[in-house]
């Protein structure tokens, strides 16, 4: 009975350092919500294009993202938060290129 115990100990605490390790190797570069939402998922597209391993992950609960997404479709006042994510293998090129990607964009707002 013990060892049983013990060994599901062991596989819970497995499972909690692979959720961890995983979450830990992805690093946070851009948090937006409402309008500011389009920019950063232009950024996720340009980091992509340069082969930057990237994603945008959302705030909301995996269990209600359903059900807020689809409350948010109609609640225009609280929009949904985003964040996007670089492989921390990736951080610095990543950096780099959104720097690049900010003076294109003031560039480009200064011709207009």
């Amino acid at each position: 009975m013990v060892m049983g115990g013990l060994l599901f100990l062991l596989i819970v605490l497995a499972a909690m350092y692979l959720l961890y390790s995983r979450s830990a190797q992805w690093k946070t570069v851009m948090a937006a919500s409402g309008h500011e939402a389009r920019d950063l998922q232009a950024r996720h597209a340009f980091l992509r294009s340069k082969q930057v391993k990237c994603r945008v992950k959302s705030d909301t609960d995996a269990a209600l993202s359903a059900i807020q997404t689809a409350a948010e479709a109609v609640d225009l006042h609280h929009p949904e938060s985003l964040k996007l994510d670089v492989h921390a293998k990736d951080l610095h090129k990543a950096e780099a290129l959104l720097l690049q990607y900010e003076e294109k964009q003031s560039a480009a707002s200064a011709l207009l």
